[in-house]
């Protein structure tokens, strides 16, 4: 059984794709660019932003909720009427 030529186009033409889209994701392909210069750190020290925490966040509590999550369906504003344009 033999191939149309049209096939066996297709056929090569899905499998370069798939290859290309394999090497496309691939981490190591971004090391083999001779041209890209290597970024320097900056000199001098590193120290913290905050040492002892980003201030007004306290860690010891849980997350807060929008105030608007817990509202009953029955107090959320009521839409403009039909008459009036909206903004």
């Amino acid at each position: 059984m033999s191939m149309t030529r049209s096939a066996s186009g297709a056929l090569r033409l899905a499998l370069a794709l798939a290859l290309a889209l394999a090497a496309a994701g691939c981490e190591t392909l971004e090391k083999m660019n001779p041209f890209e210069e290597k970024e320097k750190a900056l000199p001098g020290a590193r120290q913290p932003v905050f040492p002892q925490g980003v201030p007004g966040v306290d860690y010891s509590t849980p997350l807060s909720q929008p105030s608007n999550a817990n509202a009953p369906i029955d107090q959320l504003p009521a839409p403009p009427p039909s008459g009036q344009p909206q903004r």
